[in-house]
């Protein structure tokens, strides 16, 4: 039986989700198409532009992104309810900046501020406002659509540039959320685009690389943007950093012999067991399904959703050191 997307999004608790949009029949919309030779990589910088801006207005956090040739990925750690702690003047602002139409322009600043004045006197748009400020089907909607009309305007045609629908996958703990972060931030390097960190473009990890400073390295990892006030991991950024490029050295050339003790101790941080942690990153899409996290918390959920089982399992199993 499908699982609902209402199902698989909690509408009412905080939590990490993956998230995937591709472009129509997986064409190369974003990249360099091989057929035809067109290049369409600044594409992804518009991508990721739109990512780190609407960051700051959606009631969530960015902790990991990919932009590919067709399609990108993000981790984001979502509140849905955050909006409603909010005032009515900041959700009336974060609402025109989502959608600015003409207000972006300053010459129609005083416009704008009796637009805000009017939302904030409606009780029933503000409530509408606050809703859709933590949704992550909105949140998805803006990225796409502005992208898809100028991208359509370009090629002098009309129809759809995304898949309908995006994709989502509840990541039910730390230890999901990281091992995702990790399949995300190595996505050009699995696919041939990048052997290295530091030339994997359009990536979450090649802009902490770049932004890192020392007080930030000895930190726990934060979300690269976002809305969701002091959230951070268990991991040490330096730690984060550690493991995705050696990670990613094991992927490119692969080598047998001991993981290094500080990989080890990360990876026991998490729970998550190190024979396995290679081949699980390197499978992670065919791997697991709509739920990733321990076998405690998949059977959690499974009990939620009153099901008997759920398509995945299996996987989350091997992936983790014990069922806790």
């Amino acid at each position: 039986m499908p699982i609902k997307r209402s199902e698989l999004i909690d509408p009412d608790n905080a939590g990490y989700y993956h998230l995937i949009s591709r472009c129509v029949r997986r064409a190369f919309l974003c990249g360099k198409d091989p057929e035809t030779n067109k290049d369409y990589d600044y594409r992804r910088q518009w991508i990721e532009n739109r990512i780190l801006e609407l960051a700051n207005y959606f009631a969530i956090e960015v902790f990991s992104y990919a932009v590919m040739n067709n399609h990108y990925h993000l981790v984001v750690y979502s509140d849905p309810k955050l909006p409603q702690s909010w005032s009515d003047l900041e959700v009336a602002d974060k609402w025109l900046k989502v959608f600015p139409g003409k207000y972006n322009n300053p010459k129609f600043k005083t416009q704008r501020d009796l637009k805000i004045q009017a939302i904030v006197k409606g009780p029933d748009l503000l409530a509408v406002y606050r809703e859709r400020l933590g949704s992550l089907s909105w949140l998805m909607r803006r990225i796409n659509e502005p992208l898809a009309k100028m991208s359509n305007a370009e090629d002098y045609c009309t129809g759809h540039f995304w898949e309908s629908r995006f994709k989502s996958q509840a990541l039910l703990d730390e230890g999901a959320a990281l091992t995702c972060m990790a399949y995300v931030d190595l996505n050009p390097i699995r696919a041939k685009m990048a052997n290295s960190l530091e030339k994997s473009h359009y990536t979450s990890i090649k802009k902490r690389l770049k932004t890192r400073t020392e007080d930030e390295l000895q930190s726990t990892l934060k979300a690269i943007v976002g809305n969701v006030k002091n959230r951070t991991m268990v991991l040490p950024l330096k730690d984060y950093i550690e493991l995705v490029e050696w990670t990613g050295k094991m992927i490119v050339s692969p080598t047998k012999g001991s993981i290094p003790i500080q990989i080890s101790r990360s990876l026991a941080h998490l729970n998550i067991n190190q024979d396995n942690w290679i081949v699980q990153v390197q499978n992670y899409e065919s791997s697991y399904y709509r739920f990733v996290g321990s076998i405690k918390k998949i059977k959690e959920k499974t009990k939620t959703l009153g099901r008997k089982w759920l398509k995945g399992i299996n996987s989350c199993q091997e992936l983790y050191q014990s069922d806790g």
